[in-house]
Formats: C-alpha cells, sequence, structure tokens
C-alpha cells in the first residue's frame, strides 16, 4: 500500500534527521526571527546549529509585523539584503515586508545548515561544572495532553 510507504520513508526521514542533531555546537531554544537570525549567522560560519520550535511553525511573532501589519521597519538592512528581502528607504529607516522576512530567514538559515525542528520544546537544560551541556526535549503534543 502506497500509504505505508509513505509514512515509512516520513518517520525515517524524520528519526534519521533527529539522530545527526544528538550533538550539536549550539542548540537554538525558538525559531522567532532572533533565534532564526542566531541560526543563521552560526550555521553560515561552520557551527553545528539545531534549532528548537515548540510552535507548528517558524518566525514568531514577525509574521504580523507591528500592530499586526505585515511590515517590519529596521535602522540597519544588512540582514535583509543578505537573505534576499526587499526594502524601501523611509528616511533614516527601511521597510520590508514581515511575511516575505519570516520566510527567507527561516529558508536560509536552513540552507546555511540550521537544523529546525517544530513541534518540540526545551523543557530543561543539562549543566555540569557550571557549564551548559544538554537540552532536555519534549514533544509539544505531550506537554499540551498533560
Amino acid at each position: 500500500m502506497k500509504e505505508i510507504e509513505i509514512s515509512r520513508i516520513i518517520i525515517e526521514q524524520y528519526h534519521s534527521k533527529l539522530l545527526g542533531c544528538l550533538d550539536n555546537d549550539v542548540v537554538v531554544v525558538g525559531a522567532g526571527s532572533a533565534g532564526l537570525t542566531a541560526a543563521y549567522y552560526l550555521a553560515k560560519n561552520g557551527v553545528k546549529t539545531t534549532v528548537l520550535e515548540k510552535r507548528l511553525s517558524t518566525g514568531g511573532g514577525i509574521w504580523g509585523g507591528a500592530a499586526g501589519y505585515n511590515i517590519i521597519v529596521v535602522e540597519d538592512k544588512g540582514l535583509l539584503d543578505q537573505i534576499g528581502v526587499a526594502t524601501q528607504k523611509k528616511g533614516n529607516l527601511y521597510t520590508a515586508d514581515a511575511v516575505e522576512f519570516a520566510t527567507a530567514l527561516g529558508y536560509k538559515a536552513k540552507k546555511a545548515g540550521a537544523e529546525i525542528f517544530t513541534l518540540i520544546e526545551a523543557e530543561d537544560i543539562i549543566l555540569q561544572e557550571d557549564c551548559i551541556k544538554g537540552v532536555v526535549v519534549n514533544s509539544t503534543n505531550i506537554r499540551a495532553s498533560g
């Protein structure tokens, strides 16, 4: 049955990706604009980076822009230029489409080498000698059921 083959491929690919991320240089908690920006720069510079997002989608609140309007305003458009987001100059500021920014940032972080997992949340950290050595994770679905 084709559906079984499809399900098998999805499960195998996901678990393979997850197993490949058990050992990281950096784990970023949260795939909002700050988390994805950090992941993009880290991965771009060869740092093995995994991003954990408890929600189904990445981008956090950036989708709504300011006050629910899909426009963002920045002083420095350097990151936007790097990831290919169109800007318009307004005085000393730059505006951009929030949806374009959210999608471009997630895409560029992934293409730079960051692995991104949704519906997984960080529950705790593992400390050894005052240094973070790991992250305890759980499925968001499990927390919701409790």
